[in-house]
């Protein structure tokens, strides 16, 4: 079945809030997809999503979930440690912000381990906000252009930020160290002169996970982000510092549900959306 036509445009935000956002995106799907149902995979950040073409976002607690439930307004997820299932069976135009790992602090007060493992309804959280954006974004004309649409999302998000607000300089020196490579969290906990329960407690209020369990998370989607052949998993695993291809395979498990050739066979455009079949 031939893909449904789409338009997708993403780019980074400018200071001050690419402080704490890393993407800004915009899709609009004409049609369904061919697979009615797509599951997101974990990244170790969180996401929001605006709808501008309806009224609320349908998800689903599992796969054999068949009603989900709708989120109004769009949706606020928090960092996942599991994989979510969204509704991809009808035609779609929505914009998107990616957190950067404890991009939150710049909105909501700690701690950002409420939201994990949560998808809640962005109007219950910013009331308005997807309305003020439709009104900017939608007029007599139709949908306004992509480039426009992450403009108007910037602005809107800049008038949220929370910039009173200071940051934790040991999370974000934890956080650059495990962004460039592979990295002892046990180093980082003697290293920050913390002990070891406080160090996880101020990265979890932060992050919204363990340092341990984002830095399991960043290993993983370096994987997909370079996902191989079929029989290049072995390669995939001691290049992203996994101990042999068994343990990345346990890890597709834990965080997918599925293994890496489940993962292959299902591929979509995107490294994280793996159809639903």
């Amino acid at each position: 079945m031939a893909s449904a036509p789409s338009t997708w445009l993403s780019r980074r935000p400018a200071p001050p809030l690419g402080c704490f956002v890393d993407t800004l995106w915009t899709s609009e799907r004409l049609a369904a997809l061919p697979h009615s149902r797509e599951w997101n995979l974990p990244t170790g950040s969180a996401d929001l999503i605006v709808p501008l073409t309806q009224d609320a976002l349908r998800r689903f607690d599992s796969a054999t979930d068949r009603h989900g439930r709708q989120l109004a307004g769009g949706l606020l997820q928090g960092a996942q440690q599991g994989p979510t299932l969204r509704d991809t069976s009808t035609p779609l135009c929505v914009v998107g912000a990616h957190f950067r790992p404890g991009g939150l602090a710049g909105f909501f007060a700690p701690p950002a381990d409420e939201f994990t493992d949560r998808s809640l309804p962005l109007e219950a959280l910013w009331p308005g906000f997807t309305d003020q954006l439709r009104e900017r974004l939608i007029g007599p004309a139709g949908l306004a252009s992509p480039a426009l649409r992450l403009q108007v999302l910037e602005s809107a998000l800049c008038a949220r930020l929370r910039l009173q607000a200071p940051a934790d300089a040991m999370v974000q020196w934890a956080l650059s160290q495990l962004a460039g490579g592979h990295v002892a969290i046990g180093s980082l906990q003697r290293a920050s002169e913390c002990s070891p329960a406080r160090f996880i407690a101020r990265y979890r209020a932060v992050c919204g996970l363990s340092p341990k369990r984002h830095a399991a998370l960043m290993r993983f989607n370096a994987v997909l982000d370079h996902s191989p052949q079929p029989h290049g998993w072995a390669a995939a695993a001691a290049d992203a510092g996994y101990a042999d291809q068994a343990h990345l395979v346990r890890e597709f498990r834990r965080f997918a549900g599925f293994t890496p050739g489940e993962y292959l066979r299902n591929a979509t455009a995107f490294a994280s959306h793996v159809a639903c079949r």
